[in-house]
């Protein structure tokens, strides 16, 4: 997470200043850039310079489809106020005084093919056209990437995770106490108060999108979405500017070296840095396990493996080393439960077949032991491991 080095918008002192804008020479927010340029006065050398085609058609950059939407919108109001060649330059908003009038502007807009992102329900709303038929608004991934910061604003835990890709993970009551504890344990997220959408970008397939967002006037958080039967879900949470998504497996890549090499003390110090910028990834939680099991801090490592298993399931290593932990920390029955959700998950799995057949030795449940150890061989003629504790039933 970093603070934001910019200033402030330099028209509404408010929001974030991230464009250069030349008719001031200087930086403002996306929404005053919109207030200008819908004059069709900013110069030729502007990126963001509106081109007006057809009604309400534009041609133009904009950083998120919030941001077009918001100019759409200014160009409507716009369009509403000021005489139009197609009705003989009358004014619409004048024309509504009258039920001819009213007429004549819901036939244009019914033969008119509006782009599905232009807002013609407030159109509808602002010359108070009740016949005029639109379409009905399609969430996009910018709506539910709102909607999940606002289920977090409000406090609203529980229901966040009915945005998440897994939700129905969380119908486990553990996974869920684990999710909210992380959630509310954020400094950031807990005193989350207001968000404003810089930009965002989706993939050429659509199936994939980052929102990027400033929080309280001051962090950076960007969102990783990806559909799901044709829904938007979060994926995970990245304190920082979108470049940052693809720095994820480099950073996953400078731990893991580390701890192939026991450096622990640069260990510490590189996921403190990670895993406060990538707060949902698994793989982080999963070297701290590392780091504390080697550390001997197994109380710790409980933790952390814990958090890995909540955010990715199908982590068999990080469930593997989970229960290894479970079983020095004392609790075997849970252990039990883990292994056997690992062999469920991946019929081969060797080393938790083994290991559960281990508990099962100390527990005096041979014929249990046997059965797995036996799976194990078959799967493995010459898993070591295996063997030996075959020979110590039969021995």
């Amino acid at each position: 997470m970093s603070f934001f080095k910019t200033d402030r918008c330099k028209i509404c002192k408010e929001k974030r200043g991230h464009r250069f804008c030349l008719r001031i020479a200087n930086n403002i927010c996306w929404h005053d850039c919109n207030k200008l340029r819908v004059d069709l006065k900013c110069p030729e050398e502007c990126n963001y310079k509106l081109k007006q085609q057809d009604s309400f058609q534009i041609k133009t950059k904009a950083d998120s489809q919030m941001e077009y939407i918001d100019l759409l919108k200014k160009q409507i109001d716009k369009w509403i106020s000021t005489p139009q060649k197609v009705f003989n330059d009358q004014i619409p908003f004048q024309m509504i005084e009258t039920e001819n009038g009213k007429k004549k502007i819901i036939s244009f807009l019914n033969q008119f093919k509006a782009h599905s992102l232009v807002p013609l329900s407030y159109l509808k709303e602002r010359l108070s056209l009740d016949d005029l038929k639109v379409n009905t608004h399609k969430k996009t991934f910018e709506d539910t990437a709102m909607e999940f910061l606002t289920m977090i604003v409000i406090h609203e835990w529980e229901n966040s995770t009915n945005f998440l890709l897994n939700f129905a993970l969380y119908k486990n009551k553990e996974y869920l106490t684990n999710y909210i504890q992380r959630l509310s344990s954020s400094r950031i997220l807990s005193k989350m108060t207001e968000f404003d959408l810089i930009s965002s970008a989706s993939t050429k397939q659509n199936d994939q999108a980052l929102v990027y967002f400033e929080i309280n006037r001051k962090y950076e958080l960007t969102l990783n979405l990806k559909k799901l039967n044709n829904n938007w879900k979060i994926v995970s949470k990245i304190f920082g500017k979108p470049e940052l998504y693809n720095s994820e497996k480099e950073a996953i890549q400078q731990v893991a070296v580390l701890l192939s090499k026991n450096q622990l003390g640069n260990v510490y110090e590189l996921l403190k840095k990670y895993s406060d910028i990538y707060v949902d990834s698994a793989d982080f939680q999963y070297y701290w396990g590392l780091h504390y099991s080697f550390s001997r801090n197994n109380k710790k490592a409980e933790q952390h493996l814990f958090n890995a298993v909540e955010i990715d399931p199908d982590f068999t290593e990080a469930k593997g080393l989970y229960a290894t932990i479970l079983l020095q920390n004392n609790q075997s029955e849970k252990a039990k439960t883990i292994y056997l959700e690992i062999i469920k998950q991946n019929p081969k799995e060797l080393k938790s077949m083994n290991n559960l057949a281990s508990i099962y030795i100390e527990e005096g449940d041979k014929d249990k032991a046997r059965k797995l150890l036996e799976r194990c061989l078959k799967i493995d003629p010459n898993f070591e491991y295996a063997k030996k504790n075959l020979e110590k039933i039969n021995t």
